[in-house]
């Protein structure tokens, strides 16, 4: 009867309405000027759809748009004239962007959000929906939303379910591209649990037989409008859908409804007659049953407060447990990390003595195995962090060529150890500097790395790093890592980001390992908003790329830009002899983007004739010879020998020599064997950008100079610095006492925090700075530190501790700890890591008379044309360089004044403004601060065509360059 009804409603609305089917608009309607005038301006409005969203909006196999919103907008579409173009080809994530992009006008099935409310303008609700929860029939024990805390829940990615979800942090959430995904992932059991809503997941199971699913109410009172969403500077579109919604008669919404709803979530309009039946026989009953069911209520709440009670003591439980692993964590990562420290650093200390090349190698071997199980320790203790919800991502400035390095520098190692080849190479185009958590960046490329150098045994190793994108400010990286080696099978790559699992068995039998590495991967990675994909063949290798979007530094990369942009590589004749053409186009690659040109070749004999000016080609030397040390018959340094001994050749280029991995040997040779400068492989190009500014130092800035061993010995021994290393663990006094003493240190030792405290106390005016170890007997390092931050606010103290769980440094603070070294350390950076703190705190300490002093200094230096301590701290305090960059300015200059007068003259002021421009960054650079502040406010006026500005500017600008040159020229 019901589907009788229906059909008899929808064809009387065909009928009734075919007159209206004649007239382009219904002016019937009050539509006010504007909207009629609005409604003739734009006769097309664009529409961006989610091509999944059954039953409101959706493609059939046809290609046609259908649907609840499509029947609604095609009756809007007959009311007001307007055609509503559907852009097809578009997800629903890509239209929801063009909509922010202003290339969409509207989105016609959106549920309103505050967020939303910032971009969009809203109509009136066209239709409400109820949100569920959809499980499999055999789950129980979910009844509401608290029920899904801890779980993971598939939801569509960008729907308004995630926006709810995401309100709670207790619930993870698992995205999929429609909801038609996200519920068939829960009947074929690869998730638990949806969310979704009532209407959509009903079609979806009906439509594809997924009878295996059932339904879960929760918040029945709450219910979703769905509504036309339109651009914010489109008013009147707003006004003509809420006037065109406003006519559509309830009968054409139940037709509507009728038509694509299949389950009871709209009011059943089922014969009058049959519910005055129900209702007369309900209220026949009541009166029998109203005792049972007030007894079987009190039953249901005693029931449910017992529940509450159980909750409430399992809940108590989870915590003391959860602290409980916190606390066996804790112990589990000092008790593992202080055996390993004194194993790292009584290896280091040994090889530090005498001993032979095998001893070495055994040294090595102890290292590497100690590293090795330091990265299992911190894969357990990240995994648990990924599971609490713990983990947190820092955002700080990084330089991805320094990540790079230290990544190399770990595996480098492993991929000599296998015999493999290992290659590098990174677009120079991609800036240097961003914000992100460098650290984790770090941990993924090891990670990826480490695997492929594993399964690796013949071939290579690739690193790739590419642009995918730019939004802004955002670039979207794509990290690449490929091998040759053994691949996977399509059935291993499904479970391969499986927390605690191999391939298969035998994969675990053969190359070990906790199987927790790529898991951790992906959470990270997801972590950071960005995306992972694996591609393998079982016996031709696997590649893994993993996308990221990274936030540049705009200061930090602008001014290592500005240096670049200001050296004098281009005058830098560069030759350069590479075996294979793969790394000879990424030196290439490289030194393109500092500006230089270079000839390459892969002949030996090629090169010689090139660098031998009557036999080649060349009218003019060359200042440069980057070579590989493996690509000349015999070796790199007979190559270098067989140049020095040339007569033909007249100019002898400084030489970058390029060598293998893991040849430390070779590097205490380059002095001897006439090479300027080593580099490493695979080629950073970082490091090939300083080692060019190393040998060409009076050509170029130097800039972010490393802190140097010898500064740090010389500053020490200087200033004989005193440290209290308080530690129970005899090894770890020695160890620590064997770094610090060598280099000029002067150390006390206390075995727990109360000798510590009495160390203090004795030698106050000595120490300099306390290392102190956090869990200790009689007084643990927190105690101590809070009773000698009662006796001295300003002693620097450095928690030497094992932990790295969370909180840890959070407590460290509260009691006065401000510095950590995380133990095993590595010895190196240990004992710079101190000098720099108390280096830094001398500093401070000396800092108000220093400034006192500096500004009298600025006072004066104020009318000067040239700063020269400002200039020269821009050069690194080198004074030679300093008065090279001065000299080349003074040339660079001379016709600056003649040339900007006639391009001013004739009006040419695009031209004078990039003169000025010129001229302002560098005098900046060499501290003219009188003529920088006139240029800018010169290419200011001249940009802006301010005539009367220019000629105030301009004589000022020729007074202070002719005083400027002057004072240069006088020295």
């Amino acid at each position: 009867m019901m589907k009788r009804l229906t059909r008899l409603i929808i064809l009387l609305i065909f009928i009734l309405g075919w007159p209206s089917f004649c007239y382009a608009r219904d002016d019937s309607i009050d539509w006010t000027p504007e909207e009629l005038a609005f409604m003739a301006e734009h006769p097309v409005i664009r529409l961006g759809v989610d091509p999944k969203f059954v039953p409101f909006e959706f493609f059939d196999e046809d290609g046609t748009y259908q649907g609840i919103t499509s029947d609604y907008l095609e009756i809007i579409s007959e009311k007001t004239g307007l055609d509503m173009d559907v852009i097809e080809g578009l997800t629903w994530t890509e239209a929801y962007e063009k909509a922010l992009n202003g290339e969409v006008d509207m989105l016609p099935a959106i549920s309103r959000t505050p967020a939303r409310e910032q971009n969009f303008l809203f109509s009136e609700p066209y239709y409400y929906f109820k949100r569920v929860i959809v499980v499999r029939d055999s789950t129980q024990g979910i009844n509401s939303i608290e029920d899904l805390y801890g779980q993971t829940v598939a939801v569509q990615r960008n729907s308004s379910h995630q926006g709810y979800l995401e309100q709670y942090p207790q619930i993870n959430l698992s995205l999929y591209d429609s909801a038609e995904a996200a519920v068939t992932a829960v009947a074929n059991g690869t998730e638990t649990v949806c969310v979704g809503n009532l209407a959509t997941s009903n079609y979806i199971i009906q439509s594809t037989g997924l009878t295996n699913l059932k339904y879960v109410a929760f918040e029945a009172e709450n219910q979703q409008g769905l509504y036309f969403a339109v651009r914010k500077d489109w008013p009147e579109l707003i006004g003509i859908m809420n006037k065109a919604l406003a006519t559509i008669t309830k009968e054409e919404r139940i037709a509507i409804n009728s038509k694509w709803i299949g389950v009871d979530v709209e009011p059943n309009y089922e014969p009058v007659y049959q519910v005055v039946m129900v209702v007369s026989g309900v209220i026949i009953t009541i009166w029998l049953v109203s005792i049972y069911w007030i007894l079987r209520l009190r039953r249901e709440i005693d029931k449910r407060k017992k529940i509450q009670r159980d909750l409430e003591i399992a809940k108590q439980e989870a915590e003391a447990a959860n602290n409980i692993k916190s606390s066996f964590l804790a112990r589990m990562s000092h008790e593992i990390r202080t055996p390993l420290n004194a194993i790292t650093g009584m290896a280091y200390l040994v090889k530090k003595t005498q001993v032979t090349l095998t001893q070495k190698m055994y040294l090595d071997r102890i290292t590497q195995s100690a590293n090795t199980m330091l990265s299992i320790i911190n894969d357990i203790l990240d995994f648990s962090k990924i599971e609490a919800g713990k983990i947190e991502l820092e955002r700080v400035s990084f330089n991805l060529d320094l990540v790079i390095q230290d990544v190399i520098n770990i595996v480098s190692y492993k991929i000599e150890e296998q015999r493999i080849g290992f290659k590098l190479s990174k677009d120079p185009k991609i800036p240097n500097c961003y914000f992100g958590d460098a650290k984790r960046i770090e941990q993924i490329l090891l990670n990826l790395i480490n695997n492929a150098t594993k399964f690796t045994n013949a071939g290579e190793v690739s690193l790739d790093i590419r642009l995918v994108a730019r939004e802004s400010n955002f670039y979207h990286l794509a990290f690449t890592v490929r091998d040759t080696g053994i691949g996977m099978s399509d059935e291993q790559i499904k479970n391969l980001f499986e927390p605690f699992a191999q391939g298969d068995a035998s994969i675990n039998r053969r190359f070990g390992g906790t199987g927790l590495g790529l898991s951790i991967v992906k959470s990270l990675v997801e972590m950071m908003n960005g995306e992972i994909q694996v591609y393998s063949t079982a016996g031709e290798g696997s590649t893994f790329i993993v996308e990221l979007s990274l936030e540049k530094d705009q200061q930090k990369e602008q001014e290592y830009q500005q240096q670049v942009s200001s050296l004098y590589f281009n005058d830098i004749k560069t030759l350069v002899l590479e075996k294979t053409g793969s790394n000879m186009n990424i030196i290439d690659s490289y030194l393109g983007a500092f500006g230089m040109h270079c000839e390459l070749t892969t002949s030996s004999i090629s090169a010689v004739n090139m660098l031998e000016l009557e036999n080649g080609k060349f009218s003019e030397p060359f200042d440069l010879l980057i070579l590989d040390y493996d690509t000349p018959a015999g070796g790199g340094f007979k190559f270098i020998e067989m140049i020095q001994d040339n007569k033909k050749i007249v100019k002898k280029p400084k030489v970058i020599m390029l060598l293998p991995m893991m040849r430390e040997d070779l590097f205490d040779q380059l002095d001897t064997q006439g090479v300027d400068i080593g580099i490493g492989k695979p080629i950073i190009p970082s490091v090939l950008y300083n080692g060019i500014l190393e040998i060409f130092r009076t050509k170029a800035i130097v800039a972010n100079q490393a802190f140097k061993q010898e500064d740090i010995d010389k500053e020490i021994l200087e200033h004989h610095y005193g440290i209290l290393v308080v530690e129970d663990n005899k090894t770890n006094q020695l160890i620590a006492k064997s770094l610090l003493e060598p280099v000029g240190f002067r150390v006390w030792l206390g075995n727990d925090g109360q000798e510590g405290i009495d160390l203090f106390k004795a030698h106050r005016s000595a120490i300099d700075l306390i290392l102190m170890d956090l869990h200790m007997p009689v007084l643990n390092g927190y105690e101590a530190a809070e009773q000698i931050r009662a006796l001295s606010a300003d002693i620097p103290i450095v928690a030497m501790t094992a932990d790295v769980i969370e909180g840890v440094k959070e407590k460290c603070e509260s009691c006065g700890i401000h510095h950590y070294i995380s133990k095993p350390f590595d010895p190196e950076q240990f004992v710079e890591t101190i000098s720099k703190i108390v280096s830094a705190e001398t500093r401070r300490k000396t800092e108000p008379e220093l400034q006192i002093d500096e500004q009298k200094n600025t006072d004066t230096d104020d009318a000067m044309v040239l700063d020269r301590e400002e200039g020269l701290r821009y050069m690194g305090n080198n004074k030679s360089l300093y008065e090279s960059v001065l000299e080349a300015y003074f040339n660079e200059n001379q016709e600056v004044s003649e040339n900007l007068d006639l391009d001013i003259k004739n009006g040419r002021y695009p031209e004078a403004a990039q003169t000025v421009h010129k001229v302002k960054s560098s005098s900046g650079s060499i501290g003219a601060k009188q003529l920088f502040e006139i240029a800018k406010a010169l290419q200011k006026a001249l940009e802006g065509g301010d005539e009367k500005e220019i000629a105030s500017l301009h004589p000022q600008f020729t007074e202070a360059m002719k005083q400027l040159l002057a004072t240069i020229k006088s020295g």
